[in-house]
């Protein structure tokens, strides 16, 4: 199951995963087009969003952004499947786009053998997330992500699926907590405010190399109220030659996430330690 991950990091030293896809102009994020374009940048990992209808369908949307994308109020979790299938997506202009939301089953049969998967904001489904990606045959492209609460501890521990999985934690011992013979943790999403906080120190991403365990971080700018790296983020890097990059990447970043994977992809490729 895990072999598709730790192969694809062996060849290219660090991955890229690209967040929500690569979207913009009438390329919208959380969709197949977004997954295509991310990939054909360079993408190694697509990122993805969940959520589900009041009637208990499942979606690839990242819910907050409805006046963005369809110009609604309402959040799209309050709405019925019937309600979401007549969304139609507007691009960065405004305009209509003819695009849907795409229903979560439907893109990932679209993706599948294509790229990697992080499935985000997926934790309150697990339950019917885990029997989609096994009836789907995808368990070894797809890493379910979750915040290190004991809800998620339980179910991933007493699960009869055993999916690749990943922690988002920004301290040290909601990592450790996970790391369980039970449970298929193969990455943590490691978030600091600072150079010096514990969960990015040598010691720390030593430890957790040690169990194979890899270290995603994320170089998204996601805005001024957001701090995910310590700043070393896709602004800076683009600004001064890479720096946020290199500097993820000296400190042991297995996989950094990003809004621009064609411009990391060169970086990539000239990186040295």
């Amino acid at each position: 199951m895990n072999e598709r991950f730790y192969q694809t990091l062996e060849e290219k030293g660090f991955l890229i995963a690209a967040h929500r896809g690569s979207f913009g102009g009438s390329i919208i994020d959380n969709t197949e087009f977004s997954a295509k374009v991310a990939v054909a940048s360079g993408a190694d990992i697509v990122e993805m969003d969940a959520i589900k209808s009041t009637d208990g369908v499942l979606y690839a949307y990242h819910d907050g952004g409805e006046k963005r994308s369809f110009g609604i109020e309402p959040n799209i979790k309050t709405l019925s499947s019937k309600e979401i299938d007549e969304l139609e997506y507007l691009n960065c202009l405004g305009e209509k786009t003819g695009q849907r939301v795409v229903r979560l089953e439907e893109l990932f049969t679209r993706l599948k053998g294509k790229c990697l998967i992080n499935l985000d904001r997926s934790w309150d489904y697990l339950d019917e997330v885990f029997p989609l990606i096994k009836k789907l045959r995808m368990e070894d492209q797809i890493i379910v992500k979750t915040h290190p609460t004991d809800e998620a501890f339980n179910f991933l521990k007493n699960s009869d699926i055993k999916l690749m999985y990943m922690v988002i934690a920004s301290k040290k011992e909601d990592v450790l907590k996970f790391i369980d013979p039970e449970i298929n943790m193969v990455a943590a999403e490691l978030l600091f405010k600072e150079e010096t906080d514990e969960i990015i120190s040598k010691e720390f991403i030593d430890l957790l190399k040690s169990k194979n365990i890899k270290i995603w971080v994320n170089s998204i700018t996601l805005g001024s109220r957001f701090n995910l790296s310590a700043n070393y983020d896709d602004n800076l890097s683009i600004e001064k030659d890479g720096e946020g990059w290199k500097w993820l990447a000296d400190h042991g970043a297995d996989v950094i996430q990003t809004d621009w994977p064609a411009l990391l992809k060169d970086f990539r490729n000239n990186y040295k330690k």
